[in-house]
């Protein structure tokens, strides 16, 4: 009994400092990442989920509406599928790993949608008869299933994984922020409200944690390959 307790305390250490080393690696986008979501959870306390949308509603100009009307499609779905993709000249793992925590971030967000928090309305239908919203140029908001933001979950799954593989301290940074303009463009297009784009990040920031975390546990040499194309040189003499 005291041999399973012993195993059982090693596990439960093991697997606690696998998980702080990964997020102790990564502190130059999980430490802004914080601050930010604390900033934004405050705000909300202070003015409300639509009292904070309809101040950042109230903000705007011409060269914020092209701007964040295409910056905004970084969090498109596709995005995380070609990165996969990509990935598999990394290795399979990298790549088999950001598929699974894809999946799962996809799944996670879309019951969240549909099934527990159907009655949330996007902005342009919560306000519809209570307020006239700004809306950007040649941009269409959608009208339902607001929470939690699937763009915003997209974009810190994606640049949060490249930030895990890059060890440049810089480029993480730039890569939160990267993420932080698309889940903005969110609330500024009236897609979303503020609160929609914390928990979005926030599933994303987790899910990348938690399976990037297991994916190393996981040991075989086939994972750690990739593709690698390698030209044939024939070494026959030609005829003259």
């Amino acid at each position: 009994m005291h041999k399973l307790l012993v195993s059982m305390d090693t596990f439960s250490s093991g697997k606690a400092s696998g998980i702080l080393k990964v997020i102790q690696d990564n502190k130059s986008f999980i430490v802004p990442f914080i601050l930010l979501t604390t900033y934004l959870i405050t705000l909300i306390g202070v003015y409300g989920n639509a009292g904070l949308f309809l101040n950042i509603n109230s903000y705007n100009s011409k060269f914020a509406d092209h701007f964040f009307f295409y910056i905004t499609d970084l969090g498109d779905g596709f995005v995380p599928y070609l990165l996969v993709v990509i990935l598999l000249w990394v290795s399979f793992r990298e790549s088999l790993t950001f598929l699974t925590a894809t999946l799962i971030i996809s799944i996670l967000v879309t019951v969240l949608k549909r099934h527990y928090f159907p009655e949330f309305y996007r902005p342009v239908v919560y306000f519809e008869f209570t307020e006239v919203l700004r809306l950007v140029p040649a941009y269409d908001p959608p009208l339902l299933y607001t929470f939690p933001s699937g763009h915003t979950a997209t974009a810190y799954s994606v640049f949060f994984y490249l930030s895990v593989l890059s060890k440049n301290r810089y480029l993480k940074f730039i890569l939160f922020c990267m993420a932080a303009l698309v889940s903005f463009s969110r609330i500024y297009l009236s897609a979303h409200f503020p609160f929609d784009v914390v928990a979005g990040s926030c599933i994303a920031v987790s899910i990348i944690i938690l399976v990037y975390y297991f994916s190393r546990r996981i040991k075989s040499s086939w994972l750690d390959r990739k593709i690698a194309f390698k030209p044939k040189i024939s070494t026959r003499e030609q005829p003259l």
